[in-house]
This record gives structure tokens, C-alpha cells and sequence, in this order.
């Protein structure tokens, strides 16, 4: 089928194109959440100028520190001295208190990654990853230096949920006068594989889907964006070129849809027979879009983001079957720890779950 391209404007050439109704709930139980209030499985994280609150536990000035996917373990890098690396609960109990003297604890650089079984990982040095098991003992080190004489900015790491794959990336690095940049994917001590490199492009996103077969890259200059879908082996299944400045994307669960956002835009496309589903614009800035093959539905999360905190947040549906189309403000303080975590999941026809904020959000659409 071939679905007309559709804007997210009130009118359309005089003609209506609205759905009858969406209507966006927060969860009871997160209701009174503020913008420093998050829901971890049955407890609440907060977030304190020098402190982070896990139910009844502070964890006093951390370096740094980060939750797992699911929020049922969260890791802190800690100067005591001496670098000390500590994982605990949902609950805030301790589970892992190690001493690390190998590591310096003023690294401007320091990154924590936390994993839902309990393994961690940490950056330091720019570009050196240290992988720990659930026990907090060290398994081994990756390095990730570009060697660039020119100089490159501090890698980063994307992952499942349970880091079944793992994908380390340089997302600049300088080259003369050009920046470039690369991933890898790594399977174990002294054992990766250089999948993506591009001279010319700077990584703006790397997401891996949840189950970790999938890899989506987008990667940009001045003259446009490029999007990659890779298995988790590597191998290039879908690319797309775009004038746009693409911002990040999203795959439906069978991997056969994906869906491309730039700030104003949203697309989406068949990834075996590389047609287009439909295309949409937007005068919000768009944060997250999702396509739902299952209903026919787009739906798009905008606003503008501040650090953590989400400012005018909207939530607009596109059918594309049925050239509907409604867009709600959401009259909610809503803030979010990472973008990239965002997520929404069909919970029956027309209900959708919008997770990843200080509040889990219920969506509701009928036609």
C-alpha cells in the first residue's frame, strides 16, 4: 500500500485530518512524580544537586553513575581516595562494593554502564573500556583509540538491555581538516570486529534493539545524514541517505519497519523492499517516533529537550492508512535520564505504553 505523506498541522489545504480522539495518562502510581523522580521496578530514584536517593538510600556526590535498562540495578563511581565502584537494587541494597587502585579517580572522563544481570562497565581515559562481572571483578579491558593524530572525542557505548551485544564506538574523530568515525562490536577479551567506519561523517546515534539482534547507526555532516541497520554480527542489512539532519530512529520488533526522525520530520519505511510507508512533518521538535505495523499508527513524542527535562511535551498520532492525524499537548512535568531509552510498546489496539520518563505515560487512540 502506498500512504500519502501527511503534516502534523491543525489544517491541511482546508482539509481536516485529525483521528477522533488520543488521549495521554500518566500511571496512577506516578502521578505526583517531579522532573528529579524516577520509577525503577517497585521503587523510586531521585535525584539530589550531590546526592541520588534509591527508595530510602542516598548515595552521596557521585562521579558519575547509571541505571540499567530496566532499572533494576544501578552502578556509582565513587572517589574515595581511590576509585570505588558500587552497584545496588531497585531497593538500594548494596550488592557490589569494590576498591578499584588501578583506576584514577579525577578522570574528567569516567564513565559508569550498568547492566540488568549486574555487570558494569567503565570508561576512563577517554576511550578504554573495562568490562566487570556481576560481582564487580574486573574481566577484562578494551581500548578504542582511534590512534588519531588529529585527535578524537570520548567514546561511547550502546547495548541491550541484558549487554548480550555490545557496541563501543568513536563518534568524531579528526582527520585533518574532517571528522570521521567508527564502531565496533566486541565479543570478548581481545575479541571485536570493525563494523561501521566513515571518514567523512560523525556518529550522531548508535541504538541497539532490545533483544540485541539489531544495530541502527545514524551518522552526519553538512550535507545530510546517512542511516545503517546492521545485524548484530555486523552485517549491513539497510541504508538510507537523506539531505535531513536525521536525529535517531527507531525498528519495529521484526526488525521490518524502521522509523528515521529529524527535528521536524518523521519517516517510515519497508526494510526488505525499501518502500516508503509514509512521511510526516512536524513544527515540534520530535524527541521519539515509533511505528506501529499492527494498527497502522505513528506515533511521535515531541518537545524540547533541556538536559533532563522535557519543556512543551506533545504526543501526536498519525494513521497511515486512514490519512488521520491528532496531536495532544501533554500538561505533564515530564523529564527524561536518557533519550535514547525511550520507548513505546502496543499494549492491545489503540493503547500504547510510552516508558523512559519520570512517568510510564498510557496512551489511548481510536479512529
Amino acid at each position: 500500500m502506498k500512504y500519502l505523506t501527511l503534516i502534523f498541522l491543525f489544517l491541511f489545504n482546508g482539509l481536516s485530518l485529525y483521528a477522533q480522539t488520543i488521549a495521554v495518562t500518566p500511571v496512577q502510581e506516578h502521578v505526583n512524580y517531579s522532573q528529579n523522580s524516577f520509577p525503577i521496578n517497585n521503587s523510586t530514584l531521585t535525584i539530589a544537586p550531590n546526592s541520588v536517593q534509591i527508595g530510602d538510600v542516598s548515595i552521596d556526590q557521585p562521579i558519575t553513575w547509571a541505571k540499567s535498562h530496566d532499572g533494576n540495578k544501578i552502578s556509582f563511581l565513587l572517589n574515595r581516595g581511590i576509585l570505588d565502584l558500587m552497584n545496588v537494587d531497585a531497593d538500594g541494597n548494596q550488592i557490589v562494593d569494590q576498591s578499584l587502585e588501578v583506576f584514577d579517580p579525577t578522570d574528567q572522563t569516567l564513565k559508569v554502564y550498568s547492566f540488568n544481570d549486574g555487570r558494569s562497565i567503565i570508561r576512563d581515559n577517554v576511550a578504554n573500556f573495562t568490562f566487570f562481572d556481576a560481582n564487580g571483578e574486573l574481566v577484562y579491558s578494551y581500548s578504542n583509540s582511534s590512534q588519531s593524530v588529529d585527535g578524537e572525542r570520548e567514546s561511547e557505548l550502546s547495548s541491550d538491555s541484558n549487554g548480550r551485544t555490545v557496541v563501543i564506538f568513536n563518534p568524531v574523530i579528526a582527520y585533518g581538516n574532517q571528522t570521521g568515525s567508527r564502531a565496533s562490536i566486541i565479543y570478548g577479551e581481545e575479541n571485536s570486529y570493525e563494523f561501521f567506519r566513515d571518514a567523512q561523517r560523525e556518529i550522531r546515534q548508535v541504538n541497539v534493539s532490545g533483544d540485541g539482534a539489531f544495530i541502527t547507526i545514524v551518522a552526519a555532516n553538512n550535507s545530510g545524514s546517512q542511516l545503517f541497520l546492521f545485524d548484530r554480527f555486523g552485517n549491513e542489512l539497510y541504508q538510507y541517505q537523506t539531505d535531513d539532519e536525521l536525529l535517531g530512529a527507531s525498528l519495529t520488533s521484526d526488525a521490518n519497519f524502521i522509523t528515521m526522525f529529524s527535528s521536524g520530520r518523521v519517516r517510515v519505511f519497508n526494510v526488505g523492499t525499501g518502500e516508503s510507508m509514509g512521511s510526516a512533518s512536524s513544527r515540534s521538535s520530535i524527541l521519539y517516533a515509533a511505528f506501529i505495523p499492527q494498527d497502522e499508527t505513528v506515533l511521535a513524542l515531541g518537545g524540547s529537550l533541556a538536559g533532563r527535562n522535557i519543556s512543551n511535551p506533545t504526543l501526536t498520532a498519525v494513521h497511515l492508512g486512514l490519512r488521520q492525524i491528532t496531536r495532544e499537548d501533554i500538561n505533564l512535568s515530564l523529564s527524561t535520564l536518557n533519550q535514547d531509552n525511550i520507548r513505546i510498546n502496543r499494549m492491545g489496539e489503540g493503547r500504547y505504553s510510552l516508558t523512559g520518563l519520570n512517568k510510564t505515560l498510557t496512551v489511548q487512540t481510536s479512529y
